[in-house]
């Protein structure tokens, strides 16, 4: 059967033991005609938790007074530093309980020093819990009165146990951990999914980007020979070089490959075939001018040269 204290901690009551928790020193300080000012701290208290199950070498006892020859029904079994003292959990048998329950005990009494000493090194070891007595005079005036729920030990068999809401909070915690694991697991395969996704759109882009590249190079290869062979075209056909390496340039340009002649698309015309189309119009010079076998000794200039060739123009245009 599981009850409360009036501080709401979980007591656990069973046929033979029954175990519970109480804060056996509250933070404060007071005074004591036999001991003069006592402080307790926060300090003190997380060193005496610190110092728990290591000293001292015995089972802290929970004792019927503070005599070192009264009867101990008990002992401490876990402590907790807390902010409001040094909560304790301490297991009982089940007459003690009901001597509990029937306000023969109300109240915990603390045996501690504050600078004990490791029997084994001689080393100061600092506060220590020693014992906790159940007492109806406390000296501590701040610890509070020990009150179980009014239930006898008889009334609640085991097996009709049932689970208090701070073991239905620890279930539904188990529960929402298990299920944030599991929602855990599902973002990580997604996100696995996603990376591989992710890479192989960057091996596409990569051979994407290769073979735009390769077929850039073929494109230019493939018009370096066709300005090269109408070069060669114009220039035996009577079309003097200097012109051919003016317009060169011109063709070898990748944005100059069309020739726009309006603003309709439809009547770009490549460059080629629009040189194609003025040359063949055009005046040719001899090829003796040009640089033929049968060149006359004195050879025009080529500012000559391009004088005669527009003036040809001209004519032609005429």
């Amino acid at each position: 059967m599981i009850v409360l204290v009036d501080n709401g901690s979980p007591v656990a009551v069973g046929n033979e033991e029954t175990k519970f928790i109480y804060n056996l020193l509250p933070v404060g300080r007071f005074y004591d005609k036999r001991y003069g000012e006592i402080n307790i701290s926060s300090e003190k208290i997380k060193k005496m938790a610190d110092n728990f199950g290591k000293f001292p070498a015995y089972e802290v006892p929970v004792k019927l007074g503070h005599n070192d020859g009264a009867k101990s029904p008990g002992k401490v079994i876990a402590v907790e530093a807390k902010d409001s003292g040094l909560e304790i959990t301490i297991l009982v048998d089940a007459e003690t309980a009901k001597n509990i329950n029937d306000k023969q005990y109300r109240y915990m009494s603390a045996e501690f020093e504050d600078n004990y000493i490791n029997k084994e090194t001689g080393e100061n070891v600092g506060p220590v819990l020693l014992g906790a007595a159940l007492v109806n005079q406390p000296a501590n005036p701040f610890v509070q009165p020990l009150k179980l729920a009014d239930v006898t030990l008889d009334l609640f068999p085991e097996e009709d146990i049932e689970m208090t809401e701070v073991e239905n909070l620890r279930l539904d915690l188990s529960d929402a951990k298990a299920q944030l694991k599991g929602v855990q697991e599902e973002a990580d395969e997604k996100s696995k999914l996603l990376e591989e996704q992710a890479k192989k759109i960057e091996q596409l882009e990569a051979q994407n980007k290769a073979l735009l590249e390769d077929r850039k190079r073929a494109e230019d290869a493939k018009n370096e020979a066709e300005v090269k062979a109408f070069a060669d075209k114009w220039t035996a056909a009577g079309i003097p070089p200097v012109v051919i390496e003016k317009i060169k340039p011109v063709l070898l340009a990748e944005t100059s490959r069309v020739m726009k002649l309006s603003d309709d698309a439809k009547d770009d015309v490549p460059s080629l075939k629009f040189f194609d189309e003025l040359f063949e119009g055009l005046p040719k010079m001899p090829m003796t001018q040009i640089g033929g076998t049968d060149a006359p000794a004195v050879e025009l200039s080529d500012i000559e040269k391009e004088r005669e060739h527009a003036k040809a123009i001209a004519a032609s245009l005429n």
